[in-house]
């Protein structure tokens, strides 16, 4: 058996860094203790981020929790857990010592239409309002957990707690490496969770944290103004709550600043991932710089020459045509032959469509 646990350790191990192992693993736990189903689940205030079964549908787990919801006024089984800490085994006789009521005899009534109600469990982990279970569940005919059972249980608990950390730990560095990722879309981002928390942020973000035009407060982002970072608050739980989309806020700007456009929008959820809270990314748009592209699109698609690119991109900068000339050691009329040029090559015919058009094909 021993041989077996350890086997059984170096999968759960793999499922770490490999989704599909996951319930492989749980089943085979499931059967070395005498069980059918192995279940690894995350517990929130509310709500079920996650929850593997081996051998149960998404929609029959699904349906399951829409009306259990993890809620320890209903659910048995986290309610004997609840007050414990990590790695103390439970099973049928404490699910018995819980008690009646109309919360948990639907419970019961669930199980036993589901057949698991019988079975052993722990919590693994614990901290900050949440905490992640693992269970074997026990047909009727497999009867209630033995003494050897327990055993076995027990000593494979450890292994799935450390796949546990391990995956998280490796989902925290994907917050890093999403962060270096989006350092090439050029735009202050913010990595969060629902509740503001600060997973990771470009370096463009850091900026604005340098001049307070954003904060981070007790490790979530906030912002200067009490109404701005309220507002930033509720629509971090709105695309946490809805999902899809993006929501765009615009956060007011103090004496001569620009006001800052930010769209809000959630990252899809992965089935693999281990994860109590959402990521959300918080997407600052000054509209004050140009593509890094800028110069090569300008060039490539509308021909524009070197200095006729200097020009264009100095105009839609704000730029005068005295301030050109000074910059480029010419004079003005030198300027306007070549601005001349550019509206030709652009197709407008003044300053300000120039600007128009900079802005809406390569202001970011």
């Amino acid at each position: 058996m021993n041989e077996r646990i350890r086997i059984l350790g170096e999968r759960f191990a793999l499922a770490a860094l490999d989704e599909s192992e996951w319930l492989c693993a749980l089943r085979e736990m499931a059967e070395m203790t005498g069980g059918s189903r192995g279940q690894l689940v995350g517990f929130v205030d509310g709500g079920v981020p996650f929850n593997r079964i081996n051998d149960f549908t998404e929609d029959e787990i699904g349906r399951f929790v829409s009306r259990e919801r993890g809620d320890p006024d209903i659910n048995v089984r986290v309610r004997a857990s609840l007050k414990d800490p990590p790695l103390v085994i439970r099973s049928e006789a404490d699910y018995r010592t819980v008690g009646r009521g109309p919360g948990f005899d639907l419970y019961r009534d669930m199980c036993d239409a589901y057949d698991i109600s019988a079975g052993c469990q722990t919590k693994l982990l614990e901290g900050n309002g949440r905490f992640v279970g693992l269970t074997v569940h026990r047909t009727r005919r497999e009867g209630e957990t033995d003494e050897a059972a327990r055993a076995v249980f027990s000593a494979i608990v450890p292994l799935v707690r450390n796949a546990v950390k391990t995956q998280i730990a490796i989902e925290d560095q994907g917050n890093a490496i999403l962060s270096g990722a989006l350092e090439y879309v050029g735009l202050p981002i913010f990595i969060c969770d629902a509740s503001g928390e600060v997973k990771a942020h470009t370096g463009l973000a850091t900026s604005l944290l340098s001049d307070g035009r954003f904060q981070i407060v007790d490790g979530k982002l906030s912002l200067p103004h009490s109404r701005d970072a309220a507002a930033l608050r509720q629509a971090l739980a709105r695309r946490d709550r809805e999902g899809r989309g993006a929501e765009t806020l615009m956060i007011g700007g103090a004496g001569a600043k620009m006001p800052l456009i930010v769209d809000v929008c959630r990252l899809p959820a992965l089935p693999s991932r281990i994860a109590f809270a959402s990521r959300l990314l918080v997407i600052v748009r000054t509209g004050r710089r140009l593509h890094e592209a800028a110069p090569m699109i300008l060039g490539t698609a509308f021909g524009l020459s070197g200095a006729e690119i200097e020009i264009a991109l100095a105009i839609g900068q704000g730029e005068s045509r005295e301030q050109i000339a000074a910059a480029r050691n010419t004079s003005r009329q030198t300027v306007k032959a070549q601005l001349k040029s550019i509206f030709a090559k652009l197709n407008v015919s003044r300053e300000a469509d120039l600007v128009a058009m900079l802005g809406e094909t390569l202001r970011m």
